[in-house]
């Protein structure tokens, strides 16, 4: 607007008005009528355009004048478990763990909240008598602040819980059978029923993917007791025990 204003008053200045022909001032007083009207179109626009967007501006800016920022919202850390168990032959079980000092720590099985424990100044945490129903079991935990605000929950851990033992059968020999043979050795041959750490007279055999084992036994010509024990991953154990009497003959 100012640049129009300029123009007007130098376009239409006594001195520079002086020796020009009435073509010449007709001539500048149109471009001066054209300069002013982009001007005020220029104005307009911007005013209906951007007016807006400036009044929501000084408005936000006026309504949370000398208001504080929000506080940040702090969640605590997802607690975790230490070397859980996966199998077990106990109802009732300990499970250790570890978020941040001072945090309440719900303990949830098998969907509902069963128990809830504080962590000590190092973050660690303790569950006793964790009831436990047959088969599998789903455990995981929650932390939760002073100000109620709630972690992520933990990774789920699985727990089987079984209190039967294994079925552990010998094939070979049979019981009060005579083995002859010239090597002093016995081979024993069995099966279970599930996957189990199995041990004949104290030695570890190995287990087959269908449940078979066997191992050559070294003894002494007589009667030989043969024990064959077997540990499931729960800890329940089974034994079943024969006697045969070894030959050392062909």
């Amino acid at each position: 607007m100012n640049k129009a204003v300029k123009s007007f008053t130098a376009n239409f200045n006594p001195r520079t008005l002086q020796g020009l022909s009435e073509r010449e001032l007709k001539q500048r007083l149109r471009n001066t009528l054209i300069a002013i009207c982009v001007t005020i179109a220029v104005i307009f626009i911007s005013l209906v355009f951007f007016a807006p967007a400036i009044g929501t501006l000084f408005g936000f800016v006026s309504k949370h004048y000398g208001e504080e920022e929000p506080e940040t919202e702090i969640f605590p850390a997802t607690p975790a478990f230490n070397n859980p168990i996966s199998a077990t032959k106990e109802e009732n079980v300990t499970l250790n763990g570890f978020s941040e000092p001072g945090m309440t720590i719900n303990l949830f099985v098998n969907g509902p909240l069963s128990q809830t424990s504080v962590t000590d100044k190092n973050g660690n945490f303790t569950f006793t008598n964790v009831k436990l129903i047959k088969g599998r079991n789903t455990v995981y935990a929650k932390a939760v602040n002073s100000k109620n605000k709630e972690s992520e929950k933990s990774e789920n851990i699985y727990i089987e819980f079984d209190d039967k033992a294994p079925e552990v059968k010998i094939d070979s020999p049979k019981n009060n059978e005579t083995v002859k043979n010239l090597d002093g050795r016995i081979l024993v041959k069995g099966h279970v029923d599930r996957k189990a750490t199995i041990k004949i007279n104290g030695r570890l055999a190995i287990l087959k993917p269908d449940l078979t084992f066997e191992l050559l036994l070294g003894v002494n010509e007589g009667n030989v007791e043969i024990k064959v024990e077997a540990t499931d991953e729960a800890g329940n154990k089974k034994t079943e025990t024969i006697k045969v009497t070894y030959v050392k003959s062909s």
